[in-house]
């Protein structure tokens, strides 16, 4: 994606055409596409501003407030699962999927650290009674 050219150089553009340049002049000087200098004078004509427009794409739902939450929560009881967190969101009131909610804490750079709720068993491939396919010899 582009990046937004700032306010001031927008400025210095509509300027340049009010002396007289043309367009294809000021998009050379300034290193911009000629539809660009267009956008902006438009810009300038329709609304009298020359700030750029929001970008598109929707707010997201999580905000500081569950980010904070979300770092207690974490802090307090590093093995919650995913299901967990979406329950604990609902009671505040933030309905995401579970997918988002991971996206969310690869943002704040958490891991869930999950530990192990039993000690090993000790089954495994040495320690088959039966050979190492579990069929007897």
């Amino acid at each position: 994606m582009a990046k937004t050219i700032p306010v001031a150089v927008r400025e210095r553009i509509v300027r340049a055409f009010d002396r007289g340049d043309t367009r294809e002049e000021i998009a050379e000087l300034f290193d911009v596409g000629v539809a660009s200098v267009t956008r902006f004078l438009t810009r300038r004509r329709e609304t009298g501003s020359l700030n750029p427009s929001l970008r598109p794409g929707r707010t997201p739902i999580l905000d500081e407030n569950a980010d904070a939450h979300i770092r207690e929560w974490i802090k307090e009881k590093s093995d919650l699962t995913l299901k967990e967190l979406k329950e604990r969101l609902e009671t505040l009131g933030y309905f995401v999927g579970l997918n988002a909610i991971s996206e969310r804490l690869k943002r704040l750079m958490l891991s869930r650290k999950k530990r192990l709720c039993a000690p090993a068993s000790g089954i495994g491939p040495k320690f088959r009674p039966n050979g190492p396919r579990g069929r007897k010899p």
